[in-house]
């Protein structure tokens, strides 16, 4: 099959999802632009800042995109082929993941721009809420490791990243200052900056820092540690002045990029080489292709960033469908830009620029091959295989760099807001208690282990999420049936992926793994508790 029908059959049904069912939505939680939200009534000079609607677009599709749609089908592709990802990822993302982002942006705005972990304790019960707040603050440090190590280490074998990352935070801030307090047009901004960019990006390709002279474990250790300080400084300083531009000016800059490797596909044309469908695979179809796909179709994370940062931004309560249900279908479209990538420009088997070969480089390395490979037989003479992955490296860098970032604020907001409210006005404190336990597990490698649960706990998030949203819109006499069969589906389907993944020979307790045993159990019989709540709350509401 050509990748083109797969590109095009995508792009159709995701705007008719957006045109329709996101119309539905808007419908039923009664949107209505006299409600005044909070970043307008409660405007400070830190979080709570009302945005305008394209950069609002920007930030919130930056913080909730990071890694998630680029591991997630390239994973579940090498498992089960590429079909049931195609699949999944459209039906999932229209009908769960970008109701459960644009739900959430909501929920949050009416409940004063709070999280969904306090929306839990208030509508199902505080011991929920506080449960609920614990397993976020756990998967946010996860998180904030995991993407810090990497990026530190595409830095390490990709140094000519360094001068376009830097470029682009200092450029953030010269424009959100410009934007915010000199009031300039952003749109002549934009370009401006998205040319200084682009140039930053030749710059480091032609001049790439040579720091071969640090031992290769000293250069990834003092990365992980200098993007900790970024995110700790990032989380703290005011939303304007750093996190909503640089998110602005990455997403436009990535779009480019993403319009570009579009063109290349419809221009080369590439044959599909991966099998549709996998049937001999090491794991069941159903449960694990739906945590392991994650974020392209339903991502926990995207409720935390939807009722964390965006929500004390949203301006008008009308922008929450572009936002939030729009901002889940463009990383739909990343998840399925990527998996063309990957099936068509690349082949598969064994040898060179074959999907396995390039997997055992890491994910950066087989997403950037792959996208190279593509636009560099599009014949424009100085867009080489070299230069074209280059370009696909810092796009992906571009995504995980806001996603720490962004937990970073995200963890603050979730521990002031719900575990210990005392701290609110101790931020530099409050992200240390974050920043401090990542750090040490990134550099000492402790994380790899807990990393194999985060498909399940970013579901398990979810379907929580889902259902104190749910209980949430029934106490305001809004119909939510629309949100409770996809939590109860994604809650079944996570609790059984927990016990497979727990008891199935080869899983945790068979390993001898009994910490990672004994935290996914403790996830299951959280999920269950969390689930009783919430039904039992559905049931009296309603």
């Amino acid at each position: 099959m050509n990748a083109v029908i797969i590109l095009l059959a995508a792009v159709l049904w995701l705007f008719l999802g957006y045109r329709f069912y996101g119309k539905f939505i808007e419908k039923r939680l009664k949107i209505s632009d006299r409600n005044k939200t909070p970043a307008v009534r409660s405007k400070d000079k830190t979080d709570f800042s009302p945005s305008k609607k394209p950069l609002l677009i920007g930030h919130h599709f930056e913080a909730i995109a990071g890694a998630g749609p680029i591991i997630g089908p390239i994973l579940a592709i090498s498992y089960f082929g590429w079909l049931p990802v195609v699949l999944w990822v459209s039906l999932g993302s229209v009908l769960i993941g970008a109701m459960h982002d644009y739900t959430s942006l909501i929920a949050s705005v009416r409940n004063k721009a709070q999280g969904v972990s306090n929306i839990a304790k208030k509508t199902l019960s505080s011991k929920a809420g506080t449960l609920f707040g614990i397993m976020i603050v756990i998967t946010l440090i996860l998180i904030i490791t995991v993407f810090s190590v990497s990026t530190a280490e595409s830095i390490t074998n990709k140094t000519e990243l360094i001068i376009p990352l830097i470029t682009i935070n200092l450029v953030a801030i010269l424009f959100g200052y410009c934007v915010e307090k000199l009031k300039w047009d952003y749109k002549l901004l934009t370009v401006v900056s998205l040319v200084a960019i682009s140039f930053s990006v030749w710059v480091g390709i032609s001049y790439p820092l040579n720091l071969s002279f640090l031992n290769s474990i000293l250069l990834r250790n003092i990365l992980i540690t200098l993007i900790m300080i970024y995110a700790g400084i990032a989380s703290i300083v005011p939303v304007w002045i750093l996190l909503r531009p640089r998110d602005f000016l990455s997403s436009i800059h990535l779009f480019l990029l993403l319009l570009l490797g579009i063109v290349g596909i419809l221009i080369v044309r590439p044959e599909i080489n991966a099998p549709a469908y996998i049937s001999n695979t090491i794991f069941p179809f159903w449960p694990i292709l739906f945590i392991t796909v994650a974020c392209g179709a339903i991502s926990g994370f995207h409720g935390l960033v939807a009722s964390g940062t965006t929500s004390k931004q949203l301006a008008k309560e009308s922008h929450g469908r572009v936002v939030g249900y729009g901002g889940m279908l463009l990383e739909a479209m990343l998840a399925i830009f990527v998996t063309i990538v990957v099936i068509a420009g690349l082949g598969w088997g064994t040898g060179a620029l074959t999907f396995q070969t390039e997997l055992e480089k890491g994910w950066i390395a087989l997403f950037s091959s792959g996208y190279g490979n593509i636009l560099s037989k599009i014949g424009i003479p100085f867009l080489t295989f070299g230069v074209a992955s280059i370009i696909g490296a810092a796009m992906v860098n571009q995504f995980i760099l806001t996603t720490v970032d962004s937990s970073a604020r995200l963890g603050r907001f979730i521990i002031t807001e719900n575990l210990i409210q005392r701290l609110k006005k101790r931020k530099i404190f409050v992200t240390l208690l974050i920043l401090i336990p990542a750090w040490l597990l990134a550099i000492t490698n402790t994380y790899e282990g807990l990393w194999k649960l985060f498909g399940s706990s970013n579901q398990l998030i979810a379907a929580i999420t889902m259902i104190a949203v749910s209980a949430f819109f029934i106490s305001k006499k809004i119909n939510v049936k629309f949100i409770v069969i996809p939590a109860f589906f994604i809650l079944i389907t996570t609790l059984f992926a927990l016990l497979y993944l727990t008891f199935r020979a080869g899983g945790y307790w068979n390993e001898g793994n009994f910490i990672l045993a004994g935290v996914a159990m403790l996830m299951f019989i959280l999920g269950i508790f969390v689930a009783f709540e919430g039904f039992k709350a559905l049931k009296n509401k309603s």
